[in-house]
């Protein structure tokens, strides 16, 4: 029979931008079609895309899956562009961390975090679903479980894009620009494709410990980590803004999985299967095969086009209809085969959770804006998809936790710098997204930030308070971090926006002092620097201590000396005549002498009792203390949330917040253990048993509030406002 010729260029501009009526028109032609500009036989048609891609003998992979021989040499040795059985050895080296029950330990943590993401998106109202939604679980994500340094983070999304743009022909402009992009991704690879450089316990670090196991070479190894950085990026990401999209387009599909959120798993697959992410690979010919009655000789290529074989009307009843109840087991939007993808589960782990959350808060979905879509010779996506959302105020718990999240007046703020300023240590200094300032703050000044946990977490604002409309953090990596500090110093980039609360104050300072004493231990040295600048600022006599473990654990020293004799800094690895002597800098306590301690709590334990020890009243002894052990112990209880007419028991062990959560209703987070102030809630019947650091013996007496992330009932019931 007559091979039939498709005579225009698969990889314009024009199919770009709407490439489905390209797929209906070479459907139609048949089921082998040759594309004469690329030279190239194309598969549109399901039946043959499915054969083709479970023959990997005789369809093979490791002479590349693009078009252009130069781009498949660059990227020789990652597993796309291999064979069995080395295709085996390594996809067995990187696939074992996105295995189902691998992702069962980070589930939570991605569930958390849709939760947070979702609940900031709903308060605005209007967003772009790509830039605010589709890339942030797989940006701060995949970098904090890949572990890549941070100069590799900030480029992941460039280096996905360019990777796929690689795949058209050599005579292709997007090719040819993406080269200098993956040039630079070799140049990263071959410096920092080293375990040492590498996040401990990282799946980037990973590759190197199990593939010498396997015989593979270091320089394999580091080829390898570019599997983690490429398909999990931008093919989830274009799937994620396409279900927005589908979901704007059709809002009757969108009340059915609000209505039956069970549906939500398939509604996924079915977004797949509809918006493919990958257009077409490529496999070579390492024999005459014949495909559809047609023989194709050794040593061609053959396009696998999966987002067309995905419409193809002989395997689909409607295909171009949007049907979340369609049965879709074996469409192939994650490929089939041996190189199925590899990513498809986490992929899938990331798109439920975030619908889950969705469904659950958005009635409904709308275009607020003209979708662009984004021009890659492989990925179909959108570089912008405006969208605006209205909330479910029907949804009583949804309306009981509105109020509380509107009353955290919440900021945007944009990271404009990012350094490393000590070991574990990182500064962010953050600015206005507008030409509204960020509101001035004071000595001892707080602000809480929405970390990718979905959880709110406080930090001192540090620096001079006098330079107004820029705020400058400094953050601490805790090795028990709960989301917090691990997902900033993992995520969080220059240029990206954040939500932050407005400056607030638990820890005052006193200007009209005779002398103040300053004690800062670690990263307690964030509020007691804004305190010496505020002092010489207004002329105060001042002294301060900085102590730590070392010198490359104390942040902000160069910027200290600023200030002259008036700091002294205490090492424990250092000289005996540079140890701190207590017991003499606070011999002479006065009332108009005031001591400010910020640090770790044994630091601070040390300071105030040895201020007890010689003295000093305790209106002049005024501490900020960033975390404290929780004692969840006590008989069980039961918490009715009176607005929300949800009731729940809290056994030994468990915290009120964490019970909530799991009911649905929301209630602002920072610190989870009771020095912050931020979950407070009000009383309306029972007796709380107090257990924060942060209300005053009055106000505890009073028991009109409870820190619900620390405290417990010492009634058997306890009614909250919630």
């Amino acid at each position: 029979m007559q091979l039939p010729v498709y005579l225009d260029d698969f990889y314009s501009d024009a199919v770009i931008r709407d490439p489905f009526p390209v797929y209906a028109q070479l459907r139609e032609m048949g089921p082998v079609v040759y594309m004469a500009q690329h030279d190239i036989y194309a598969l549109p048609r399901y039946t043959e895309v499915a054969s083709v891609l479970r023959q990997p003998k005789r369809f093979i992979s490791s002479r590349g899956v693009s078009l252009n021989d130069t781009v498949n040499k660059l990227l020789a040795g990652n597993t796309l562009n291999s064979d069995p059985p080395v295709h085996d050895q390594t996809r067995a080296v990187t696939a074992a961390p996105l295995l189902p029950g691998s992702l069962k330990v980070i589930t939570p943590r991605i569930q958390a975090a849709a939760e947070g993401l979702i609940d900031t998106l709903v308060l605005r109202g209007r967003f772009d679903a790509i830039s605010d939604l589709a890339q942030y679980l797989p940006v701060t994500i995949v970098a904090e479980l890949v572990g890549l340094p941070e100069t590799g983070r900030e480029k992941m999304l460039t280096w996905a894009s360019a990777t796929f743009n690689l795949f058209g022909p050599e005579n292709n402009d997007r090719a040819r620009a993406a080269f200098d992009d993956l040039r630079d991704l070799k140049v990263f690879l071959d410096e920092y494709g080293t375990p040492e450089k590498l996040k401990p316990g990282g799946w980037a670090q990973r590759i190197f410990k199990v593939g010498a196991e396997q015989g593979i070479s270091y320089e394999t190894c580091a080829q390898l980590m570019r599997d983690y950085i490429n398909p999990s990026l931008d093919t989830t990401i274009s799937a994620t803004g396409q279900a927005i999209r589908l979901f704007a387009d059709n809002p009757s599909q969108w009340d059915l999985v609000r209505e039956r959120p069970e549906l939500i798993p398939n509604a996924v697959e079915e977004v797949v299967r509809l918006a493919t992410p990958i257009r077409a690979f490529t496999r070579y010919t390492a024999e005459d095969s014949e495909v559809a009655g047609v023989t194709i000789p050794q040593g061609k290529r053959v396009l696998v086009m999966y987002a067309s074989a995905n419409r193809d009307e002989r395997k689909f009843a409607e295909p171009e209809r949007f049907d979340v109840t369609r049965d879709v087991h074996d469409h192939l939007g994650f490929g089939t085969g041996v190189h199925m993808c590899m990513g498809m589960h986490l992929a899938r782990l990331e798109m439920v959770s975030l619908l889950q959350s969705l469904a659950r808060r958005v009635k409904r979905i709308t275009l607020d804006g003209e979708p662009v879509v984004a021009m890659n010779n492989v990925i179909r996506a959108y570089t912008s998809l405006p969208v605006a959302v209205e909330a479910d105020t029907s949804n009583s718990k949804v309306a009981a936790s509105a109020p509380v999240q509107a009353a955290q007046a919440a900021l945007q703020a944009r990271i404009t710098a990012r350094k490393v300023v000590a070991q574990d240590i990182v500064s962010l200094e953050l600015e206005s997204i507008d030409e509204q300032p960020l509101p001035p703050f004071r000595a001892g000044d707080h602000i809480d930030v929405r970390a990718s946990s979905g959880l709110l977490r406080q930090y001192s604002l540090t620096g001079d308070p006098s330079v107004q409309g820029r705020y400058r953090l400094g953050i601490l990596l805790d090795p028990k971090s709960r989301g917090g500090s691990a997902t900033i110093h993992a995520a969080f980039h220059v240029g990206q926006v954040i939500e932050i609360g407005r400056p607030r104050n638990n820890f005052p300072l006193r200007l009209d002092a005779e002398h103040s004493v300053l004690f800062a231990g670690g990263i307690g040295i964030t509020p007691i620097l804004s305190m010496a600048y505020a002092l010489a600022l207004a002329g105060r006599s001042f002294e301060l201590h900085y102590c730590g473990r070392s010198a490359s654990r104390l942040a902000f020293l160069e910027e200290l000396q600023f200030f002259g004799d008036r700091v002294q800094v205490h090492l424990d690895d250092g000289p005996p005549d540079q140890r701190l002597d207590i017991e003499a800098v606070l011999a002479s306590p006065t009332a108009t002498r005031h001591l400010y301690v910020c640090g770790p709590n044994g630091f601070m334990d040390f300071v105030t009792n040895a201020a007890d020890r010689t003295g000093w009243s305790s209106d002049t002894v005024h501490l900020e203390r960033f975390g404290a052990e929780v004692n969840t112990d006590g008989a069980p209880f039961t918490v009715v949330a009176a607005r929300s007419q949800v009731s729940f028991d809290v056994l030994p062990g468990e915290r009120i917040a964490e019970k909530l959560r799991l009911h649905g209703i929301s209630v602002p987070m920072s610190c989870q253990s009771g020095v912050c102030g931020t979950c407070l809630v009000n009383v309306v019947d029972g007796m709380p048993d107090h257990r924060d650091s942060i209300q005053t013996d009055t106000e505890k007496a009073s028991n009109r509030q409870i820190t619900v992330c620390c405290s417990r009932s010492k009634t058997r019931r306890l009614v909250l406002d919630l």
